[in-house]
């Protein structure tokens, strides 16, 4: 009963409800894994080439490129709510396309507009997430976000090898059905509602998500007025994103981090699973071993769950990027010992162990780390342009990833891409070391603080740094 009565039950219904888009998001991901196999064996009614086959991956990518710029417009024009709930009708188009169109270019139409779903949930749903959350639950609700994702591919891996292509897509199409009702009863966020001085509003709306807790409410509403009222002092620009030092540095921070995410090997092994992995498997089969590695993302993220809020976003984002960086090397070595000759038939399980130790160090840390850095590092006022920036960075991120892939495969190896993921997770690892900063427990205002000070002693570090530079060219 306390618990119902200080809403977290309705903070996380809200979370669920809002990130069942990311649900379908990575039904669409995982959705290769299954439908690429039907299609080589012909087992469905489309008669698709392998050209064709790596632009069907690809176009989820386009199409998650080209929307975020739109959905941040849209979210500070209507609503937080209202964009979130437009990608229901979208996401039902996407898949009745493949239900009753057979042809290749259904289907490249079907993932693109899966794509702009993509792009439209990954910039709306985690700022909506971060205004509407408790401080001490913000970080457990952004994890959310990543189990969403995590188990929506495991859906499509799990459904897709028993059933036919036309059920898979059939079962899929009532997912987003079942997002548009879940949501409908959902409040707007109360940042937005204040920044369009809807003060009223934004009180019943908070009262929502608080459980209706008395006292506290009046006291958390005029904060975050005032948080509203000191960011709106300043312009809502793509050029303030740019031009002030403190936005400038976090945006950077979950750029970097965002590029770590999806072109650290985690879109390609989603993507190419079934053909990066060498037969025979061992114990089990390769597709069952695919089925663990989506069981482990969904795991794994309740474990970063419980932990990102006690031990910290930073720890858990170097550990992570570090031992990914690690895991993707060891798995490059195993290719590349194959191409030199050497004889790795007593050593198939080097790469599932690689394969399965990826999921666990994913979830722990990059998998969800930017989402939650997103929602909580920057000012209501350009919260909406950071996002698309953030979306469209994870788009072209996993675009050029996926369609390299199988281009350098093919010419050069597999171990060459696995080693260029390494070198991508090791070196914003370090950029982490150096530029993000810790976020557990502090409000909107505190961080800005914190950022503020960061910025500062980059500043003075930079000014030391010229002095010094300065004295000894006046010595030589």
């Amino acid at each position: 009963m306390k618990l119902l009565k200080s809403g977290v039950c309705r903070q996380f219904y809200a979370t669920i409800a809002a990130s069942m888009s990311i649900f379908i998001s990575g039904m669409w991901l995982g959705w290769p894994s299954s439908a690429s196999d039907k299609f080589m064996k012909h087992e469905t009614d489309i008669d698709i080439s392998y050209a064709e086959l790596s632009w069907v991956v690809c176009m989820m990518d386009l199409g998650n490129s080209i929307s975020p710029l739109f959905a941040g417009y849209l979210m500070d024009k209507i609503g937080r709510k209202r964009t979130i709930a437009v990608l229901g009708p979208l996401f039902i188009v996407s898949w009745s396309l493949p239900l009753f169109v057979s042809t290749a270019w259904a289907l490249y139409l079907a993932r693109l507009m899966g794509g702009m779903g993509k792009g439209m949930s990954y910039t709306v749903v985690p700022v909506f997430l971060g205004e509407i959350a408790d401080v001490n639950i913000r970080g457990a609700l952004g994890t959310v976000f990543t189990v969403q994702l995590s188990s929506g591919v495991l859906f499509e891996v799990i459904v897709g090898p028993h059933v036919s292509y036309r059920t898979l897509n059939a079962v899929s199409a009532v997912v987003p059905v079942l997002f548009a009702v879940m949501f409908v009863c959902v409040p707007e966020s109360p940042y937005y509602l204040l920044k369009k001085g809807r003060r009223e509003d934004a009180g019943v709306a908070l009262r929502w998500y608080r459980g209706h807790r008395e006292g506290g409410v009046d006291a958390e509403l005029r904060m975050m007025e005032t948080n509203v009222r000191k960011d709106m002092e300043n312009r809502s620009t793509f050029r303030e994103l740019f031009t002030n030092r403190k936005n400038f540095s976090a945006l950077m921070v979950v750029v970097t981090a965002c590029v770590a995410q999806r072109a650290g090997g985690i879109s390609s092994l989603t993507a190419y699973s079934a053909l990066i992995l060498p037969e025979p498997a061992p114990i089990i089969g390769k597709f069952d071993y695919i089925m663990v590695f989506c069981i482990v993302l969904v795991v794994v993220n309740f474990v970063g769950m419980a932990l990102v809020d006690r031990v910290g976003r930073k720890p858990l984002l170097l550990v992570s990027e570090l031992s990914l960086g690690v895991i993707i090397a060891l798995f490059g070595l195993y290719y590349y010992l194959a191409a030199r000759g050497v004889d790795v038939s007593a050593y198939t399980f080097w790469p599932y162990a690689c394969h399965q130790m990826f999921s666990v160090m994913f979830g722990i840390g990059i998998g969800f780390i930017p989402v939650v850095y997103l929602g909580e590092m920057f000012p209501v006022n350009i919260r909406s342009h950071c996002s698309a920036i953030a979306s469209v960075t994870l788009a072209t991120s996993s675009f050029v990833s996926n369609k390299m892939f199988l281009l350098v495969s093919n010419a050069y190896g597999y171990h060459i891409m696995f080693w260029g993921f390494a070198a991508v997770n090791f070196i914003c690892a370090g950029f982490a070391y150096r530029y993000a900063i810790e976020t557990t427990g502090k409000t909107f205002l505190e961080i800005q603080e914190t950022l503020e000070r960061s910025v500062a002693r980059g500043t003075s570090s930079e000014a030391k740094i010229k002095a010094t530079t300065k004295q000894l060219n006046d010595l030589l």
